[in-house]
């Protein structure tokens, strides 16, 4: 079998990756990361597609067809530093990479892309990454055993990234491959500094609205809300489109079960499974 046939949301709090992966912070979500590093390692994936909406998407699809990724985050992790409050700026480690990437998979998304009118952008040569890629990529495939692509969430019509959702999901079959999805995003915002575990009690209620319905495989009450009722959330730029291209990708609703949900800063930071084979089964009951 072949196709997108694993999925998750992860958070990216860059602070995770920052010096603080071993030192206790954000156990739940840590806890969390690390069983779905296990559920990803024993499911084998030919490749692990990872869509981010800090890869600067420059008003297009864009698709990574390194061959490989290697470098730090140091390009990237000074930037963030400085935009904080001083007294919440910290010493950064180098936070080492190293990856191979899907060239063949990934020129074969963006000709697909291409020939839908979709505006894609293939990235041929590694550059600077940033942390909503690696923090998921960190913990999920920390050895870099299995090939990454990279992809950027677009903010736009949610009917675009549904319809390359569905190009993603029927070329990743068509080429042959097991892949798992990553959606790297968070839900609510609304920056707490001085309290590292902070929820913001209105965002945590959109965010456990949001989870019971995908948990009872409603993903269709993600494409139905309204930009205002998005707005009332607080998301980040690109909100759910993650969300919309992983749904897309298959052909049912998947069935999907929240591994952890935690205040990062304020910031609503769920780790949600998703198993469209699963789904699949419990409908035939």
């Amino acid at each position: 079998m072949a196709g997108v046939e694993l999925g998750f949301m992860a958070p990216h709090p860059w602070i995770m990756v920052a010096g603080e992966r071993e030192e206790g912070h954000h156990s739940i979500t840590t806890s969390a990361f690390r069983r779905a590093a296990a559920e990803v390692a024993n499911f084998d994936p030919d490749v692990m597609l990872v869509a981010s909406p800090h890869w600067m998407p420059m008003s297009r699809l864009r698709i990574g067809g390194a061959p490989r990724y290697t470098g730090t985050l140091a390009e990237f992790l000074p930037h963030i530093n400085e935009g904080l409050p001083p007294e919440h700026r910290r010493d950064l480690p180098p936070v080492p990479y190293d990856f191979p990437g899907d060239p063949e998979l990934a020129a074969r998304l963006h000709e697909a892309g291409e020939a839908a009118g979709l505006p894609v952008y293939l990235e041929p040569e590694p550059k600077a990454l940033d942390h909503g890629s690696m923090v998921p990529i960190l913990y999920l495939n920390p050895e870099g055993r299995f090939p990454v692509l990279l992809l950027s969430i677009e903010e736009g019509p949610k009917e675009q990234s549904r319809k390359w959702g569905e190009i993603i999901g029927r070329e990743v079959a068509r080429a042959g491959r097991r892949a798992v999805f990553v959606s790297s995003g968070t839900l609510s915002h609304h920056f707490v500094f001085d309290s590292a575990d902070a929820l913001w009690a209105q965002g945590e209620a959109w965010d456990r609205r949001l989870m019971d319905r995908i948990s009872v495989g409603d993903s269709q009450f993600v494409f139905g809300l309204s930009d205002g009722e998005i707005a009332e959330g607080e998301l980040e730029a690109g909100g759910l489109h993650g969300l919309y291209m992983m749904f897309s990708a298959w052909d049912a609703p998947p069935a999907a079960s929240v591994l952890s949900y935690e205040g990062i800063v304020g910031v609503g930071s769920p780790i949600i499974r998703f198993d469209p084979a699963q789904q699949e089964i419990l409908s035939s009951d």
